[in-house]
């Protein structure tokens, strides 16, 4: 294993989750396309707010209740019990930290709020990339100073964040929640 210079984590189901039901908002703005695949990179790769989506898609009469949707499912999200230890630690040893995240523009603020002072944020709908495309992977690298290979990535998804990162060059781990691990399970050797 190569040094670790940096750790780049997901974000949703990672380090924060959502406190109760998970609402989905922008479920009423999703068309279903042909052999039932849902459309949703739209809302991940544009930073635009959801009225821009509602109106260009002649929803708009539908933006009170997902607006209101919205806001009751960012109050709720809120950090896993050992993040706010495991950056400290983490930052204590050196090591850069940033977050790579598919999300629509309105979470934005509230992971930069609920997550602040990390040397990077990439977010999909600002970088107009979203996971496991390579150009998010680059840029989270670029963004940290790093070469991929002095990179971990850390995250809840095989595809997104242990597929993609480790074909892009990155070293990663699989987050698996569903089972009882946590970060510090998963940063064994890091931490």
């Amino acid at each position: 294993m190569s040094r670790i210079s940096a750790v780049c984590f997901d974000v949703f189901g990672t380090l924060i989750h959502y406190n109760g039901r998970r609402i989905n908002p922008y479920r009423r703005l999703i068309h279903v396309e042909h052999e039932g695949q849902t459309e949703r990179l739209p809302f991940l790769i544009r930073n635009a707010s959801v009225a821009a989506f509602a109106e260009e898609r002649g929803l708009s009469h539908l933006l009170p209740v997902i607006q209101r949707e919205l806001a009751q499912e960012l109050a709720g999200l809120q950090l896993f019990p050992e993040v706010e230890l495991v950056l400290r630690t983490l930052r204590a040893k050196g090591k850069r930290l940033a977050v790579c995240s598919n999300v629509a523009a309105e979470y934005g603020p509230v992971v930069r709020q609920l997550l602040p002072d990390l040397n990077s944020y990439v977010l999909s709908c600002e970088v107009g990339a979203a996971k496991p495309d390579p150009v998010i992977y680059n840029t989270v690298c670029t963004s940290l100073g790093s070469r991929p290979r002095d990179v971990l990535f850390v995250g809840d998804s095989k595809r997104c964040d242990l597929h993609g990162p480790e074909a892009f060059g990155m070293q990663a781990r699989w987050l698996d929640r569903k089972n009882g691990q946590t970060l510090v399970d998963v940063l064994n050797g890091v931490l």
